[in-house]
C-alpha cells in the first residue's frame, strides 16, 4: 500500500509540474521542484506516525464496575469505534505531538510507525484551547525514534509550497502538495490561536499530522478543513509551528499551559474606524473594552484606545496581541504604546495568570463574576453591558459561556463558547445568584432546559439530560 501511495504522490507531482511547464517553466526547473518535494517528504515520512485511539467498550465498562483492570489492547488489534489520526515524533525518546481531538475520547492510545513498530502511550497532556496534545510513548531505553524538526512558521508567506503528511482514510504515509493560501485565520474550535490556511489536500485521518516546508521542517500541525462534504474541498487549516512549539514546551515542562492575562477585547483598525478616530493610518488594534478589574483596566486602557505595540512589537491583528500577551512573563511590567485622542502614550502593565477555565466551584477573579458549573462542565461569567454589546445581543441578560470542558455534558449537547444562558428550566437567570438558585432545583434525570442566545441575538433551546 505504501508503494502505491508514493506512486500516487509522484503522479500528483507530475501533474503539478505539468501545470508549471504550461505556464512557461522549463522541464529542468520542474524536475528541481519534484526533487525538492521528494527530499522534504523523505525527511518527514519515517517520523509521521499513525495514532490509533482505542475507545472504551462495554466490556471495559463492566470490568471497571467490577474493579477488574482492563487488559491492554494487543498492538495492531482494532475495536469497533476506534479512530485513527496522525502525529509527529519530535523527540527520539518518544514524544509525539498531535491534535487533541485525535485522542480526546481514547481509553488507550497506540502509535504505529511507518516501519511497522507499535508503541502504547504511557501518558498524554493536552490544551483544548488550541486543539493540541502531546503523547509520551512507552519506548525501550535502547531504542531511538526518528524525529520531525520544527521550522519557523512566521517565515512562511502566502504562495509558499508546503506538503501535508498523514494517513487520510487509513492510507498510510500519504503526502499531498499545495501552497500557503492565507495566514492568521481564526477557528471557533480553537479560539486561542490563529491558523495557516493551505490548499494541500487534508482529509479525515490527516488531523495532527505535519505540514512541512521544502526543507522538510514542520511549520504547522494539520487541524481542520472547511468542507460541505466532510472531505477535502481545497481549504485546510494548520496550527503554526511557532505556536505549537511554545505549547509543547509548556506541556512537557509543566504538564499544563500557563498563560498570562491582559484582559482586553480588541478589533483591527479598518479605514472606516481610522476615519472615525481621526487616525493618520489604519494600524494597530482598537480597544473594544478592558475587562473589569483586569491588568488592562488597571493600567488605564479605555474603550477606543488604539494599541500600537506590546513590549516593542507591533500589533495589527488580534492574534498577534493575544500571542504576545499570553506568553508574557507574569509579575513583570510590560510596555504598551497606544494612541488616544490623536496623541501617543506609553503605559506599563503587570500581567497576571489567566483565570482558570475549569476545575473550581466558584471563582471571582479580575472583578468579573465567574461561576463554574462542574456538573455540566461550564465556566460562566455574569454578563455586563460591554460583553453584550460585543456579542450584538440586546434586551437579554444572563451567564456568558467562557469555556466548555472537553468531554463534558455541555459539550455533548452542543453548548459553545460565546452563548449566553438567559433561562434555566423556564426561569430567568440574569445573575450568578439566580443561576445557582435555579440550578440547585434542576434535575439531569428529568432534563435541564437551557435557553441560549447566540452572538447576534438568535435564541436556541438546549436540553441536557442523562444519557
Amino acid at each position: 500500500m505504501k508503494s502505491f501511495c508514493f506512486a500516487a504522490i509522484l503522479s500528483c507531482l507530475v501533474l503539478f509540474c505539468s501545470t508549471v511547464i504550461s505556464t512557461g517553466c522549463t522541464a529542468s526547473e520542474a524536475s528541481e521542484l519534484s526533487a525538492a518535494f521528494r527530499r522534504a517528504a523523505d525527511k518527514v515520512l519515517p517520523a509521521a506516525v499513525k495514532i490509533i485511539s482505542h475507545v472504551q467498550t462495554s466490556e471495559d465498562r463492566q470490568m471497571m464496575q467490577l474493579q477488574i483492570p482492563a487488559l491492554k489492547t494487543p498492538p495492531g488489534r482494532r475495536n469497533p469505534g476506534d479512530s485513527t489520526g496522525t502525529g509527529s515524533i519530535i523527540d527520539p525518546q518518544g514524544i509525539v505531538v498531535t491534535n487533541n481531538h485525535v485522542i480526546a475520547n481514547a481509553r488507550e492510545i497506540e502509535v504505529e510507525l511507518p516501519d511497522g513498530r507499535h508503541f502504547l502511550a504511557k501518558k498524554y497532556r493536552h490544551d483544548p484551547e488550541t486543539d493540541l496534545a502531546v503523547i509520551w510513548l512507552d519506548v525501550p531505553a535502547n531504542e531511538k525514534l526518528p524525529v520531525v524538526k520544527f521550522g519557523d512558521s512566521d517565515k512562511m508567506e502566502i504562495g509558499d509550497w508546503v506538503l501535508a503528511v498523514g494517513n487520510p482514510f487509513e492510507l498510510d504515509s500519504t503526502v499531498s502538495a499545495g501552497i500557503i493560501s492565507a495566514k492568521g485565520r481564526s477557528l471557533k474550535k480553537a479560539r486561542r490561536t490563529e491558523f495557516l490556511q493551505t490548499d494541500a489536500a487534508i482529509n479525515p485521518g490527516n488531523s495532527g499530522g505535519p505540514l512541512i516546508n521544502l526543507e522538510g521542517e514542520m511549520i504547522g500541525i494539520n487541524t481542520a478543513i472547511a468542507s460541505r462534504s466532510g472531505s477535502y474541498e481545497g481549504i485546510g487549516f494548520a496550527l503554526p509551528s511557532n505556536n505549537a512549539q511554545w505549547l509543547v514546551e509548556q506541556l512537557v515542562k509543566k504538564d499544563k499551559v500557563e498563560r498570562a492575562w491582559l484582559g482586553v477585547d480588541t478589533k483591527p483598525v479598518t479605514p472606516q474606524e481610522a476615519a472615525r478616530l481621526a487616525l493618520k493610518q489604519a494600524a494597530g488594534l482598537i480597544v473594544d473594552y478592558p475587562v473589569q478589574g483586569s491588568p488592562a483596566e488597571e493600567s488605564g486602557l479605555k474603550t477606543d484606545d488604539v494599541i500600537l505595540s506590546f513590549d516593542g512589537k507591533t500589533v495589527n491583528a488580534v492574534y498577534q496581541l493575544q500571542r504576545l500577551a499570553e506568553r508574557a512573563e507574569i509579575g513583570k511590567e510590560h510596555e504598551i504604546i497606544f494612541v488616544r485622542g490623536g496623541k501617543k502614550y506609553k503605559v506599563a502593565v503587570d500581567v497576571r495568570p489567566l483565570p482558570p477555565a475549569a476545575g473550581l466551584l466558584e471563582v471571582n477573579q479580575g472583578g468579573v463574576v465567574h461561576y463554574t458549573d462542574s456538573l455540566l462542565g461550564l465556566l460562566l461569567a455574569q454578563t455586563t453591558p460591554p460583553m453584550l454589546a460585543r456579542l450584538n445581543i440586546t434586551g437579554q441578560q444572563g451567564m456568558l459561556v467562557l469555556a466548555v470542558l472537553p468531554g463534558s455534558r455541555a459539550e455533548k449537547f452542543g453548548i459553545n463558547v460565546g452563548m449566553v444562558l438567559t433561562k434555566v428550566d423556564g426561569q430567568a437567570v440574569p445573575t450568578r445568584k439566580d443561576y445557582i438558585a435555579v440550578r440547585e432545583k434542576s434535575s439531569l434525570s428529568e432534563g435541564i432546559t437551557l435557553n441560549t442566545v447566540l452572538p447576534g441575538g438568535q435564541e436556541q433551546p438546549v436540553v441536557i439530560r442523562l444519557e
